[in-house]
């Protein structure tokens, strides 16, 4: 059955938020439980985590309850008899179909107080569907993914393991799975995260070539040394904060089985290649790559110019701005950055100012011109040459 109302707790959160806007698009009512009042259309009822379930709300068939809040100031105990206490309330006035948004690292030896956390809620509430949600990324830049977002922002990345296999799904595919969760489409304990594992230290260098266009060289550090740079980036300012329990999440993250349950939401989970691109940070990249690319082949870079460029590779952002493009310029023809520095130039050749460009001037002048370039290429060739054979 369609969940056409929802009793949504976290609802200002990263995952919450969004889930909340989906909701709301799709025709839902939804009613907030926490200390704030949300987005229009939203009613709000005011609510902390070891309240009891609030009365008077209406209820019917049609709606579900679904559990994102968490609060550290209450403890991992607090957190257990809190959330038992609202699904009990829930199940007494009759709503049949809850929703607790777990995590893939809960289990009952989790590393972190996090995971720990998560399992044993778990435990308190059979009776609902417990989505164990794997790395989440996309759309603000809040959370965890907010964090990695910053950490890819890095010349070099210390980094704990980065081998270790994450499981990522986009924000919008996480709301999809909670609303179809909702709907009651899967009971018991299931992994809402992706189907293909991949290392950790890959997700990062996918986040710094599609939202900064570069390579992200990482050092590996062991763990204790991990959260001793925990412990002294909280004193140093202007450097990103990383918290230890996230750390040790990681550390103590193992693979689970997704594709079933995946099937049984009906959730398509699209790999992080192909979202990464479609998100503002990477629309923005790419349109910076074309405005360099189109500068570099002569030509002032048109807002149209840009957008074509743009189209002609879904794939998004290989490049960042760098003055030393022209040395850099590969000699293989078959290099990703000498196919995009080719497709600028037709680009720059069928436009209008690339064909007055091409035209104009007498034909000593065009001469002059390309001698001045062929010199030029002769006193960078070296610098290319070497680069060529670094890469």
């Amino acid at each position: 059955m369609r969940a056409h109302h929802l009793i949504v707790t976290g609802g200002g959160g990263y995952i919450g938020a969004r889930l909340v806007e989906r909701a709301l698009l799709e025709g839902r009512s939804v009613t907030l439980l926490g200390r704030k009042a949300g987005p229009a259309g939203t009613d709000h009822v005011r609510w902390a985590l070891g309240d009891p379930f609030p009365s008077g709300l209406t209820v019917s068939d049609g709606t579900a309850l679904v559990h994102l809040a968490h609060d550290w100031q209450a403890g991992e105990q607090g957190n257990v008899t809190g959330s038992q206490a609202l699904f009990d309330g829930a199940c007494d006035v009759g709503i049949t179909t809850c929703v607790f948004i777990s995590s893939q690292s809960a289990r009952q030896n989790a590393l972190n107080r996090y995971g720990r956390m998560k399992w044993a809620i778990e435990q308190s509430i059979p009776d609902a569907t417990s989505l164990r949600v794997g790395l989440v990324y996309g759309g603000p830049r809040k959370a965890m993914y907010g964090l990695l977002c910053r950490l890819a922002q890095l010349p070099v990345l210390p980094m704990i393991e980065p081998g270790r296999m994450v499981q990522p799904i986009h924000i919008d595919e996480v709301v999809r799975g909670v609303l179809s969760a909702a709907d009651g489409r899967a009971r018991g304990v299931v992994a809402l995260a992706g189907s293909e594992p991949i290392a950790f230290g890959d997700v990062l260098k996918a986040l710094a070539l599609a939202y900064g266009g570069k390579r992200l060289p990482m050092l590996p550090v062991p763990l204790r040394l991990a959260l001793l740079a925990c412990a002294v980036s909280e004193r140093i300012p202007f450097v990103p904060t990383v918290d230890k329990e996230r750390v040790l999440g990681l550390a103590g993250t193992e693979p689970i089985d997704s594709a079933l349950d995946l099937v049984r939401l009906g959730v398509d989970v699209a790999p992080m290649s192909l979202r990464l691109p479609r998100e503002p940070a990477g629309r923005r990249a790419l349109l910076s790559e074309a405005r360099m690319f189109l500068r570099y082949v002569g030509i002032a870079p048109t807002p149209a110019l840009m957008r074509r460029y743009a189209r002609a590779l879904p794939e998004g952002a290989i490049a960042r701005p760098h003055w030393g493009l022209r040395c850099r310029e590969p000699l293989n023809a078959t290099a990703p950055l000498a196919k995009r520095l080719r497709i600028a130039a037709r680009i720059a050749e069928a436009s209008a100012p690339g064909e007055t460009m091409l035209s104009r001037g007498s034909r000593p002048r065009r001469l002059l011109d390309l001698a001045l370039q062929a010199m030029v290429e002769l006193i960078v060739l070296p610098t290319r040459l070497l680069v060529s054979a670094w890469r």
